[in-house]
């Protein structure tokens, strides 16, 4: 007597067996029981209050979520920047090859079979027993590149429960905008390992549950990701045990203890060292290649380790705050290029005398620079505080009400949509002390690995006046001059006449700035106005002939205020003046930063300048000096156009 056998399973569903929790309804493999009819299914109006309540909350976050967007957007250029960045080319797969057969349609079953087919939360949590699993599944799930945020949290603890709230938000909010958080908690040192490892377990069971309640796909603790490795330092045990939440929406909360063989036991760690060891592993720097593998091939699967994730931010969420200035107005720094200031700034912590300044401070700024040091120079990273974070006003202790005013941005949102800080470091001093909202507007300050910054001559050993002799020449050595047209050329959009602008300010050099890999730079030259003679030192003007930043730099990474601030800070602190179209969009940039424009009559330029006292009522003869040479200036374009530039 013959059978009818049952469709085969395809090879992944024979593969992999689902244990749940829930019984099964009978023994066969029949499809549980159809729910009744809707006709007959009883609703008490208890159920459908709790389904109108949690529509509303949802609809209350979505509302609270794109204001907060909305408010944290800062141009146009910045949202396609944003999109630019998150864009990653799919990764060829590699491996056995995999049948391309497009897989069948999914059709509705002949039976309302409830919710076999769907994904709950038990079902995920459930232990999965599969086989081929590498072979098949992960290639599929690590085609895209993950982006990161490495999330230093400290004091939950002691966190009031609306601060902790606001925080969860922002992380779901970074989640949905495709930066997948993963957070390190940090608690102050108090008791024996024991109570210090149990207080970190209750403020992560604090943090997961604050984030379910805000997040759809919720948060993971995870309290036995490190072990000690042969460096006597604290690396991941297991890469997967983090890289899965992450792929999965989830967002890992991570206890900073790690595993002793010596002495066989778990034991707390510093969660700067944890932060640093879930850098290297994501970064991909672990990676070890097995025995048989060839040089190529090894460097084939670091290559596609190193591209399934991209780490983006490092933040630092502490109640210390921005790194504190001595200098500034508001005193604190809102930007800082480690690469040039890292050492001046530590020295300038570890000097100082204000009672705001505190260990903690030097701290946090080492850790950004031991981490942004193991990724690439497009990472960058921001310290800011529980309240900013939250994006919760601090409650003054001498006030009767807890009432504020909400903050108009929240920095992490900020940053993750323009990777630049809250305001813009290259702003004059005089206009942040003017304008207290601005300057009052955030207790964060914004981080990059930063560049190298050349300037020529270097005004430490030589001043820049108009007195010095010799003259800097484009033609020196130590400029490279085609790199250098290629910067200008990039950014102006147009052919520079090399010969013909040689020729013109090649024996007027007052100096060269070149930030990075010629990634943005500066020529300022001293120009005679007419009539005057060049050897009037007295009448020459300081004068900014190109401001050059390339497109790909343009509008994120702080190029433009680095350039601008060794301009008007170490090379010309006593003032420099420029033109511009009139029409040109960069003038707001231009604005903001001088201290006075003049629009030139009858022709298509604006004056700007930093130069203090220049026009005090009525026009000094200083003035009229950089007027006539704005008005002089010859622009040597290769393209020929009439049109000023």
């Amino acid at each position: 007597m013959s059978r009818t056998r049952p469709n085969p399973l395809p090879r992944r569903l024979r593969s992999t067996r689902f244990y749940s929790a829930q019984a099964s309804p009978n023994s066969n493999n029949s499809p549980p029981p159809p729910p009744p009819p809707l006709g007959d299914e009883i609703v008490t109006e208890h159920d459908k209050s709790k389904n109108l309540a949690r529509w509303g909350n949802r609809q209350l976050a979505n509302k609270e979520f794109f204001t907060s967007l909305l408010s944290s957007a800062a141009t146009k250029r910045d949202a396609k920047a944003y999109i630019t960045r998150l864009q990653s080319p799919r990764k060829t797969l590699a491996g056995p090859k995999i049948s391309r057969q497009p897989a069948p349609a999914k059709r509705d079953p002949a039976v309302n079979v409830g919710n076999l087919f769907g994904r709950n939360r038990a079902v995920e949590e459930s232990p999965v027993f599969s086989q081929f699993e590498d072979d098949l599944l992960q290639p599929l799930e690590e085609q895209e590149t993950l982006h990161v945020a490495i999330i230093k949290l400290s004091g939950v603890r002691s966190m009031a429960d609306d601060i902790l709230w606001g925080i969860s938000r922002t992380l779901a909010s970074l989640a949905r905008l495709s930066m997948a958080p993963c957070v390190v908690l940090e608690e102050s040192g108090a008791g024996d390992e024991q109570a210090r490892r149990e207080e970190l377990v209750r403020s992560a069971d604090r943090l997961v549950n604050a984030l379910d309640q805000v997040s759809d796909a919720g948060a993971r603790r995870l309290d036995h990701l490190f072990s000690y490795g042969l460096n006597g330092r604290p690396e991941v045990f297991l890469r997967k045990l983090l890289t899965r939440p992450l792929r999965r929406g989830r967002i890992p909360v991570v206890l900073p203890t790690a595993y002793s063989e010596v002495r066989q036991q778990v034991v707390p760690i510093s969660a700067d060292e944890a932060l640093l060891a879930i850098t290297g592993e994501l970064a991909g720097l672990n990676f070890t290649p097995g025995i048989d593998d060839s040089p190529e091939a090894a460097s084939q699967k670091a290559d596609a380790i190193r591209k399934q994730i991209s780490v983006d931010r490092i933040i630092v969420v502490d109640e210390s705050g921005s790194i504190p200035s001595t200098k500034t107005p508001d005193r604190k720094h809102v930007f800082i290029n480690l690469y040039q200031e890292y050492s001046s700034l530590q020295e300038e912590l570890r000097s100082s005398t204000d009672g705001g300044v505190s260990k903690k401070h030097a701290s946090n700024l080492k850790i950004f620079r031991d981490a942004l040091g193991l990724l690439p120079h497009t990472s960058s990273g921001l310290l800011t505080t529980p309240w900013e974070a939250a994006n919760t006003p601090r409650a003054d202790d001498n006030t009767a009400s807890n009432v504020g005013t909400r903050r108009q941005k929240n920095p992490l949102i900020h940053n993750l949509l323009t990777d630049k800080p809250a305001y813009s470091s290259s702003l004059p001093s005089g206009r942040l002390a003017n304008d207290n909202h601005t300057a009052s507007s955030t207790t964060s300050t914004f981080i990059k690995r930063g560049m190298p910054l050349i300037i020529l001559p270097n005004p430490a050993a030589q001043v820049w006046t108009a007195a010095s002799k010799p003259r800097l020449k484009l033609t020196d050595p130590r400029i490279d001059l085609e790199r250098l047209t290629y910067l200008i050329d990039d950014s102006f959009n147009r052919k520079l006449d090399v010969e013909a602008y040689l020729k013109r300010v090649n024996d007027r050099i007052a100096g060269v700035i070149i930030a990075g890999d010629y990634e943005g730079g500066a020529i300022l030259t001293w120009e005679t106005p007419p009539g005057a003679s060049d050897d009037d030192a007295s009448r020459l003007v300081p004068y900014l002939d190109k401001f050059a930043v390339l497109k790909k730099s343009q509008g994120a990474g702080g190029v433009a205020d680095i350039v601008f601030n060794a301009m008007v800070r170490t090379c010309f602190p006593n003032g420099v003046c420029w033109r511009s179209r009139k029409d040109n969009p960069v003038n707001k940039w231009y604005f903001e930063r001088s201290r006075g424009t003049w629009k030139i009559p009858e022709t298509n330029w604006t004056m700007f300048w930093t130069t203090p006292g220049l026009m005090t009522g009525q026009k000094s003869q200083a003035f009229l000096d950089y007027e006539a040479v704005c008005r002089s200036v010859q622009p040597t374009w290769a393209d020929g156009k009439k049109v000023v530039d």
